[in-house]
């Protein structure tokens, strides 16, 4: 495949070997994962009558089972970086090959499929939980400090591109009233996908288990990570972003389909719109972090996110139109600030960790934020399953339960827009 050798010839790059390769993984693995945990999944749940507790628990399982990352943390020096990931990527792809059969299903009826859809979801997420814990110490032992805004925004910026394009694709397969057979269609596009990123993740260099891989599995006082006053700090950010942006796209998808009525292929239109503002903004923002610093960019895209969440609760109260210009600009303005927030909270985790303990702290981090993504979605769903017969009118603001949802999580996004000034960074250094 002449794309694999394009990737793996030797480059006058400033990046270390393997820098390419890993950006070409997350291209592929966002082509994969964008379908099978992203909006063609809700679709899919939603189109074969799932509630919105369903919809909570399907987005639950990713962050929940990351908590596996904790006991194989303790198996990194064994078996290596590497190792970890590919066979545990490699398993759950077939995991999603089951999951594109699923709609083909007739036999199983609506309540038979979404119980194998969970059941398959469960073990690709359970695999992905295991095996996913070795990335980021992997790559923060690979990239220098001084190229890691650089690295991750040019990441970044693969894994929107590959996003974009597997949006695209399935609003081209998929219809506004679509078929089983489509949906299978599309769920086999993110088998490839997951399939063909682990051809380039084969030619990523492993670190070999020398000092630093030992340093990292050292027996590490959990008390002592905890009150590490950066990783503290850190923490709580990162979980008030959890419980509130990281389950906007799960139920915006659900109030556009319910309350909006548009059909999934404009959905999913529109959602390319988030991608290509992440596409515009990430070739400038890691430059700009790397010689500011991230609380600046945090606070900035906490600012645009704070007014965002106030938009849609005036649409969801009845206060504003749900104009097609006005969703497909919050969604492109989502993309610029989501592109921003994220580059700039890797590179602060990745400078925040310690060498001694790493992987402990980098298992023990995933696993505290995980727990907010993980229980957040579940809480919303059965809250605004329990509000769907609630109605209210006071003034110009009907109160029901996406409104509410939406004014909660206005507050709580505001709350993390006046944290970002209580976090602590390392002074920038210039490269």
């Amino acid at each position: 495949m002449f794309f694999v050798f394009f990737v793996v010839k030797p480059t006058t790059s400033i990046y270390p070997n393997g820098a390419i390769q890993a950006n070409w993984f997350t291209l592929f693995n966002a082509v994969s994962f964008q379908i099978t945990l992203g909006t063609p999944m809700i679709l899919y749940a939603k189109s074969v009558g799932a509630t919105a507790t369903v919809l909570g628990i399907i987005a639950a399982l990713t962050p929940l089972l990351t908590i596996c990352q904790i006991p194989a943390a303790h198996y990194l020096e064994r078996f290596g970086y590497k190792k970890f990931i590919f066979y545990g990527w490699g398993l759950r792809t077939f995991c999603i090959f089951v999951i594109a059969l699923v709609p083909l299903m007739g036999f199983l009826g609506n309540t038979g499929k979404i119980w194998v859809i969970l059941a398959a979801l469960f073990i690709f997420n359970l695999l992905r939980g295991v095996s996913s814990g070795a990335w980021l110490p992997w790559i923060t032992a690979l990239i220098p400090e001084t190229l890691r805004g650089r690295f991750l925004s040019r990441d970044q910026f693969c894994l929107h591109i590959g996003s974009l394009c597997s949006m695209l694709s399935c609003a081209v397969l998929l219809s506004e009233n679509s078929h089983p057979w489509q949906f299978s269609a599309v769920f086999l596009l993110s088998a490839v996908g997951g399939w063909v990123s682990l051809l380039f993740l084969k030619y990523i260099p492993d670190i070999e288990p020398g000092e630093e891989l030992k340093k990292s599995n050292l027996r590490v006082p959990w008390r002592a990570i905890v009150t590490y006053p950066p990783f503290f700090r850190l923490t709580l950010f990162v979980l008030l972003n959890a419980i509130s942006v990281g389950c906007a796209g799960v139920f915006g998808v659900a109030f556009l389909k319910s309350r909006v009525h548009f059909g999934e292929s404009r959905i999913l239109y529109i959602s390319t719109l988030y991608f290509l503002g992440a596409i515009i903004t990430l070739p400038l923002v890691g430059r700009i972090i790397d010689r500011t610093g991230n609380k600046r960019a945090l606070a900035v895209s906490m600012g645009i996110l704070t007014g965002m969440f106030l938009v849609w609760f005036l649409i969801s109260a009845q206060a504003l139109d749900p104009s097609l210009l006005l969703i497909n600009v919050l969604y492109f303005t989502g993309g610029i600030a989501g592109a921003a927030l994220a580059v700039a909270q890797l590179r602060l985790m990745m400078s925040t960790m310690p060498e001694m303990g790493r992987s402990h702290f980098f298992a023990f981090f995933s696993v505290i934020t995980s727990l907010g993504l993980g229980c957040a979605p579940i809480v919303w769903g059965v809250m605004i399953d329990a509000l769907n017969h609630f109605s209210s009118v006071l003034g110009p603001l009907q109160w029901n339960k996406f409104s509410i949802y939406y004014f909660i999580q206005f507050v709580i996004v505001a709350a993390g827009f006046g944290f970002t000034r209580f976090l602590i960074d390392k002074k920038p250094r210039h490269s």
